[in-house]
């Protein structure tokens, strides 16, 4: 059974600093207490010498103001160079000094301290700073508006009485202030919570609302911001280059309740816009619109300085992109390499016998293609090695996009 020889007075921790260790630290601190500096040690650990915990003082010291650590605590480890590893070991403290600052003073009660046998008072000695806290505060409060009225004092032939101006108000005679308006949205959309979530939020705070007026105020905002969707629209139009898709977006009463319950949700991907444009149909009447194809010629409209346009999109082989490519002029087809290597394997599939080393050889140089399109991986990751088959090299030029990936992070 090891015994630690006295109370822990000051703990400086090393690299090995975690919770575990504070833990175990501020326990050890308890029990010193409670054996009046003498703490046993029980349990698989007992005959173990002092030696073995990481944090206990060295023999011979008169203060306990720092531990030689034998090893890591438990759960942690020294790595190469004195780093650190386990579980958070590279995540360290963020800088949160850009956030509003608020000083707190505490004191005792009755802001002094007496001496506690003749009861002189302490003079101050200064304030000790105890480390700082993240708060977070959830607050919704009633604003009462109240605008000062003045009267005149002179015999000027001006109105007698005027009232100072009241606050701007983006929804007239409405409940809530333009920065709870911004908040709800940004929740809402940005965030992606749920209308019920927010009002059980809302409720939790004390401020009961139906979720009939949320979605009113959501839906009158709306309005105020088509002049920026329009804008956004189009720019995203006038974009050289679209990445279009599709998809079924399910709607709960379209149409005053008798329209189609599934919807089609277009998104359309420019260099520096997104937008995205729901419609009950899946024709090509929403790419036109969208894209600025003339519905009767089925030719690109002019662009904004009277020129011809081209224009470049990116889809799978649905007939609708199909269909525009072949009429407009200026209009060029880019299909997607994952939709066109599927080709590849339905035709092996269906004749594997005569195809298949068609389509292996295909399936090859497509592989061979992605390891040098792949822009979009994450900046400073190397390119991962391509599967090997029939034992034949990497591909030309992969070893030096390593070297570049590789330089790049460095």
């Amino acid at each position: 059974m090891g015994r630690i020889p006295r109370p822990l007075r000051s703990l400086h921790l090393s690299s090995w600093t975690g919770a575990a260790l504070l833990d175990v630290s501020v326990g050890l601190r308890a029990a010193c207490r409670e054996h009046g500096g003498d703490a046993e040690v029980k349990g698989r650990d007992a005959g173990k010498p002092p030696g073995f915990f990481p944090f206990l003082p060295q023999e011979g010291k008169g203060e306990v103001d720092a531990f030689d650590f034998a090893e890591p605590p438990l759960g942690f480890s020294s790595g190469p160079a004195g780093q650190k590893r386990g579980p958070g070991a590279r995540a360290g403290r963020r800088d949160y000094s850009h956030l509003p600052r608020f000083e707190v003073f505490w004191d005792f009660p009755g802001s002094g301290y007496c001496c506690p046998q003749c009861g002189e008072p302490f003079t101050p000695l200064g304030d000790h700073w105890s480390g700082e806290q993240l708060d977070w505060q959830v607050i919704v409060r009633l604003v009462a508006h109240c605008r000062r009225r003045y009267k005149r004092a002179c015999s000027c032939r001006v109105p007698g009485t005027v009232m100072a101006p009241g606050p701007g108000k983006a929804i007239g005679k409405g409940l809530f202030t333009n920065a709870f308006v911004a908040m709800l949205l940004a929740e809402r959309f940005a965030a992606g919570r749920s209308m019920n979530s927010l009002v059980t939020g809302l409720a939790r705070q004390g401020a009961e609302i139906s979720p009939a007026t949320l979605a009113g105020t959501c839906a009158q905002a709306g309005s105020l911001l088509v002049p920026l969707s329009d804008a956004i629209a189009e720019r995203n139009r006038d974009s050289w280059h679209l990445h279009a898709d599709e998809t079924t977006w399910r709607v709960f009463a379209p149409g005053g309740g008798d329209g189609p319950a599934r919807w089609w949700l277009w998104v359309f991907i420019g260099p520096d816009t997104v937008c995205f444009v729901m419609d009950p149909s899946r024709s090509g009447a929403v790419l036109a619109r969208h894209a600025g194809i003339d519905e009767q010629t089925g030719q690109l409209e002019p662009g904004g300085d009277g020129g011809p346009r081209r224009l470049v999109i990116s889809s799978d082989f649905y007939k609708v992109y199909e269909s525009a490519g072949k009429k407009a002029d200026g209009l060029v087809n880019l299909y997607c390499l994952a939709h066109v290597r599927r080709h590849f394997v339905r035709a092996g599939d269906a004749n594997p016998v005569q195809l298949k080393y068609w389509t292996d050889a295909w399936l090859d140089r497509i592989r061979d293609l992605t390891p040098r399109t792949m822009s979009w991986r994450p900046r400073g990751r190397p390119l991962p090695p391509p599967p090997r088959s029939r034992n034949r090299p990497p591909p030309r030029g992969w070893r030096r996009l390593t070297r570049r990936g590789t330089a790049r992070s460095r």
